[in-house]
């Protein structure tokens, strides 16, 4: 009896702490995370990066300036030449039976790229701005996260500030926290009405 009660209480105990959340603050930016997320800063040239550990020790980068890359970008299909299948990481060799892609001998041919893309799109808005949100098409496998293409100035002008954050190979839970935490960004001197 006295064993099963601690396990409850333990269970108690957790589920009461799963629900807290706290606002990690970088500055530029603040958004509001489970408790047991952490932040991190990294030194950056020409761009101001850092990141978020979660709870599970997933890594969630972000990258704010100028050369900050549009995750759509990344959006290669699936289809393996021996060359590219040499490529992958020891990680990605493992889950790729899991996965839908193909392995072929040529990447020349006849094939269906489109039905083997990496990535899914959504676009969304957060705090004021249009906002891009990518996730694998097969669960765990590839990056999730979002990009802002443009918070002040323009390319014309060479002075386009662009935001993003991601992270790589999150299980399921991990990445709808992820994006539950994402809508409530505030990119504090990009909004007006913040």
């Amino acid at each position: 009896m006295r064993k099963r009660f601690v396990i409850i209480f333990l269970m108690f105990i957790y589920s009461f702490q799963e629900s807290k959340y706290k606002i990690l603050d970088f500055g530029k930016f603040e958004i509001t995370v489970p408790y047991n997320w952490n932040k991190f800063n990294e030194k950056g040239l020409d761009s101001y990066i850092g990141g978020i550990i979660t709870d599970t020790n997933d890594t969630l980068k972000f990258d704010l300036g100028r050369y900050s890359q549009d995750l759509i970008k990344s959006d290669y299909p699936m289809v393996y030449d021996s060359q590219r299948l040499a490529e992958l990481t020891k990680k990605e060799l493992e889950m790729l039976p899991k996965t839908k892609h193909l392995i072929v001998d040529s990447t020349t041919g006849n094939i269906n790229y489109h039905e083997y893309l990496q990535y899914q799109f959504k676009s969304d808005s957060i705090n004021c701005f249009k906002a891009k949100f990518i996730t694998p098409r097969n669960k765990g496998f590839g990056e999730s996260g979002v990009y802002i293409d443009s918070l002040k100035g323009s390319d014309q002008m060479h002075n386009k500030i662009s935001f993003n954050i991601y992270g790589w190979y999150l299980d399921e839970k991990t990445q709808k926290r992820f994006f539950k935490a994402l809508k409530t960004l505030k990119l504090k001197e990009n909004c007006e009405n913040n």
